[in-house]
């Protein structure tokens, strides 16, 4: 079974030792700036690999080509060659979509996404607020006598009222604008 956290510790693990042994080297053969820069690409490319992600093998790679242009720059002593690097650079950010769905489509990171699925999040349809229910919904409250008033010997009933925070305030009316804009003549002609 493929178990990503112990590849990713033993990719991490071999990116490590292989730091540790090129600035070994570096010491004690030199050049040291270039072989410590070599030594930082590809540890560099291998610790993004670990990630198992598109995005973070993408940024190793640039890392890569910076990293191995600082020691090509190095080992030569010719500066110029450093707009070599930057214009690979470009490229590469030019290129980053192909590039990543590339990267995508190798088979390490197809199985990195399987064996650690994300939840599916379920759809869920809109549903519109319900109006505002005074009082508990499950408890009936007693129903209360409707007082009346008298008026020319009939008896008549007030009309229900709601509370005053929840009535919505008279929205104006207006028969006629309340601005007047001057109308624009149509052009006259010269004779």
């Amino acid at each position: 079974m493929y178990q990503p956290n112990s590849v990713r510790a033993m990719v991490s693990g071999v990116s490590g030792g292989i730091f540790l042994i090129g600035l070994a080297i570096a010491f004690f053969v030199g050049p040291f700036l270039p072989i410590l820069f070599i030594m930082l690409a590809i540890t560099s490319l291998l610790g993004s690999f670990s990630s198992f992600r598109p995005n973070a093998f993408y940024g190793g790679i640039i890392g890569f080509v910076w990293l191995m242009g600082l020691a090509f720059c190095f080992a030569f002593g010719f500066w110029p060659w450093i707009l070599v690097i930057c214009g690979i650079s470009i490229i590469l950010g030019a290129l980053r979509v192909p590039i990543m769905a590339a990267i995508a489509g190798m088979g390490i990171f197809g199985l990195a996404s399987q064996s650690n699925p994300q939840p599916q999040e379920t759809y869920q349809p809109y549903q519109p607020p319900q109006p505002y229910q005074q009082g508990y919904q499950g408890y009936e409250q007693p129903a209360q006598p409707q007082e009346t008033y008298q008026e020319g010997g009939q008896q008549f009933q007030y009309p229900p009222q709601t509370p005053q925070q929840f009535q919505q305030p008279p929205q104006p009316q207006y028969e006629q604008p309340q601005a007047e804009y001057p109308q624009e003549m149509p052009p006259q002609q010269m004779q």
